[in-house]
């Protein structure tokens, strides 16, 4: 199996209007890249974060977004990104990847496409009140509305 990362045209257009956006996202496709190596597709089972820091020192919990049910049947998920203001070490080094958490994430989905291929799809990149974003049920469907069309294009 390959792999694959797709931005959403929405996204390419932020970046393409404010490159210094490109960063987060350059480290989330590297980190990305990372999972892939190690087997944790679409991401590190929760008992790995648990036990370890995440592949890049930037990013910290990624997680399956469970609401509403569009969410899941998408394979949605959200990546949080470090910011300032974060503290993502303590005494030992960088802390657990599950205990990385900030208010600034990347959406994304991901679905075996039509080559059999591992497909990331950047959705979005939410750098402040990620948290207020994600409690948006309506936001949320919009989300993995968008994660279906690209999906269905794809498989």
């Amino acid at each position: 199996m390959g792999f694959k990362i797709s931005r959403s045209q929405a996204l390419a257009e932020v970046i393409s209007q404010f490159p210094v956006t490109a960063l987060p996202i350059e480290e989330f496709e590297q980190y990305k890249r990372e999972c892939i190596d190690y087997h944790d597709i679409p991401a590190p089972p929760i008992h790995i974060q648990l036990q370890h820091p995440a592949h890049i020192d930037t990013i910290g919990r990624d997680k399956l977004m469970e609401r509403p049910s569009t969410a899941r049947v998408e394979d949605l998920h959200h990546v949080h990104i470090w910011q300032e203001g974060c503290c993502w070490q303590d005494g030992h080094g960088l802390k657990v990847q599950w205990a990385s958490t900030s208010d600034s994430y990347v959406v994304y989905s991901y679905f075996i496409d039509r080559d059999k291929d591992h497909h990331f799809y950047i959705i979005d990149y939410c750098r402040d009140a990620a948290h207020a974003l994600i409690e948006d049920k309506g936001q949320v469907s919009d989300w993995a509305e968008q994660a279906k069309k690209f999906r269905l294009q794809n498989v």
